[in-house]
């Protein structure tokens, strides 16, 4: 990394970082994609979910403190 970025990344919050980080890991799994060049509409849903999968944005969704209900909390519903 250069000295810049070194200097501009201890500024950020953590937020920031977190959002730095996250578009990082995007530019990562974007080399996976066929042809970079139609980052649009255009893009097929294989290799859109193969990027949202690669890429650790929601890998929080894993994490242990995210599965806060089980099937034996609130009431049913009736359909």
């Amino acid at each position: 990394m250069t000295k810049l970025l070194l200097s501009t990344m201890e500024k950020l919050t953590p937020q920031e970082l977190a959002e730095v980080e996250s578009f990082a890991s995007y530019l990562v799994a974007r080399r996976k994609l066929k042809d970079v060049t139609i980052l649009s509409d255009d893009i097929s849903t294989k290799e859109l979910t193969a990027l949202v999968e690669s890429g650790g944005s929601f890998d929080w969704l894993s994490s242990p403190e995210e599965d806060l209900y089980s099937s034996s909390d609130g009431v049913p519903v009736r359909w």
